[in-house]
């Protein structure tokens, strides 16, 4: 028994040996071949991480004509920081200004739809967030200490902002994107006292079904104002969560003196 382990033990470790010799060259071809595909695959996915990144690092990203890509004029839930304003030196024809309202590097008058859709969707962005900021947040600074009541017994934090001393001063800040043509509500967040503004530290969440937003196209036009629609699309409502919905709703620019557009009707659709 013993001799049959031993010579069953020789042939196995013979055949071992002599598997290795005649796989030897095929693993070094094998390793090759290997390795030349992982190096492809790697300079795919390299390039594909570089498209990637080019396509969701600019949200506002301008074509020859300035008008703005297809899959880059949507409003998404969550995108709280500012767009990359477009380059009127790469073909651009409107950007934001420094508060955030839009302007137009050439005369808007002489410009496609799609152009003026593009820009308006720029301002529904806008409109978004300093919304956001003013509504649901607030933009300054609060002193927790220094609070006064409404009259159910709600309260109303004291902005330690210099400069806003009156309900006047808070709408100036405002109205650098909001135009003041139509009514705010401000009033139901901020109260003035004292002197100073008050504002209510009450932050709510978003609507967890919303997804995005859309300018779809221009509704109507004077020479001071310009009404789009927009759709906002939700993936459920609270009586249906899986049924996708969209609501049409209107979103107008105010187009100022000076040619800025500032947001004129507008709701913030989460």
């Amino acid at each position: 028994m013993k001799k049959i382990l031993a010579a069953a033990a020789a042939v196995m470790l013979c055949l071992s040996a002599g598997c290795g010799k005649k796989t030897s060259k095929a693993s070094e071809s094998d390793t090759a071949e290997t390795t030349s595909a992982s190096a492809e695959a790697t300079s795919v996915e390299a390039e594909s991480q570089t498209e990637a990144s080019s396509s969701t690092d600019t949200d506002i990203q301008t074509t020859s004509s300035g008008a703005v890509s297809s899959d880059t004029v949507t409003t998404t839930a969550g995108s709280s920081e500012k767009p990359v304003q477009p380059d009127p030196l790469g073909g651009g024809v409107f950007k934001y200004n420094e508060d955030g309202a839009v302007v137009f590097t050439e005369d808007p008058a002489s410009q496609e739809d799609t152009v003026l859709i593009s820009a308006a969707q720029a301002l529904f962005e806008s409109a978004c967030r300093t919304e956001w900021s003013y509504t649901v947040g607030c933009p300054y600074e609060l002193d927790s200490e220094d609070y006064v009541e409404n009259e159910f017994g709600w309260q109303f934090h004291r902005i330690k902002d210099a400069d806003i001393s009156s309900m006047d001063d808070l709408r100036a800040d405002y109205n650098k994107v909001f135009s003041g043509r139509y009514p705010d509500q401000l009033s139901e967040i901020y109260t003035e006292s004292n002197g100073s503004v008050y504002a209510m530290d009450a932050a709510r969440g978003r609507d967890l079904y919303y997804t995005d937003s859309r300018i779809t196209g221009i509704k109507s036009r004077s020479d001071d104002e310009i009404v789009f629609t927009v759709e906002n699309n939700y993936t459920g409502s609270d009586f249906e969560p899986d049924k996708p919905v969209t609501e049409k709703e209107e979103f107008s620019v105010v187009i100022e003196s000076d040619g800025t557009w500032k947001v004129g009707q507008f709701r913030l659709p989460y």
